[in-house]
């Protein structure tokens, strides 16, 4: 998985599908309902094995794909 630090959100979400291709990754097609994209990413059957965080409670699409990145990359 490739870590957000220094991409625009649609890159970083475009790369999402690219690394788990037996997953079932939701396309974001507007970067200001990134909440729901999360939310729909989070559910894909790789993502909540792991833990990944929810975007609920993030103010910024940064934090919490850092924290995505995170959790996915040390389990």
């Amino acid at each position: 998985m490739v870590n957000p630090l220094g991409m625009e959100l649609i890159m970083w979400a475009d790369s999402i599908s690219v690394d788990f291709p037996n997953d079932n990754i939701p396309v974001l097609t507007d970067e200001k309902n990134w909440k729901m994209w999360g939310e729909d990413l989070v559910a894909a059957v790789t993502f909540s094995q792991n833990g990944a965080p929810s975007p609920a409670y993030y103010e910024d699409w940064f934090s919490w794909a850092q924290e995505v990145y995170y959790t996915m990359n040390n389990n």
